[in-house]
């Protein structure tokens, strides 16, 4: 299997088909919906050949719905969440939700420079492997 071959496919077309195609998709574009739909229910076609799960449904490999647990679980406040957020990065002027006053950083961070804070951010991106830890801490 190689890639399309768009102008064999033009080739073999009348003009009647090409006009109705080029109607059709004036008014309906390729949507992301449409697009996650076609690859959720060709990954459930494929995975549905070898494993013989009831339970398994094309909804499963979707991208875009929320899986069952994340959509019956609270969603934290968004300002709560920034702040805890914010919390962790080190240097800086913090200033509180409600008071407005300056927050001052922990002193666990006060020393870190921003190279040690640069790879310590870059390294928490990565799923499993190591963490990088400034030599003091």
């Amino acid at each position: 299997m190689g890639r399309p071959d768009w102008r064999a496919m033009l080739a073999g077309m009348t003009s009647t088909e090409y006009a109705d195609w080029r109607r059709f998709y004036r008014t309906h574009y390729f949507h992301d919906t449409q697009l996650d739909m076609h690859f959720s229910g060709l990954t459930y076609a494929v995975l549905s050949l070898f494993f013989c799960d009831p339970d398994m449904h094309p909804s499963d490999f979707s991208l875009l719905v929320p899986r069952r647990e994340e959509a019956q679980t609270e969603r934290p406040d968004e300002e709560d969440m920034l702040m805890q957020k914010a919390a962790g990065l080190a240097g800086g002027v913090r200033f509180g939700g409600e008071g407005g006053g300056d927050i001052s950083p922990s002193a666990d961070v006060v020393d870190v420079s921003e190279d040690d804070v640069a790879l310590m951010m870059a390294s928490a991106g990565i799923s499993g492997g190591v963490r990088y830890v400034p030599a003091g801490w």
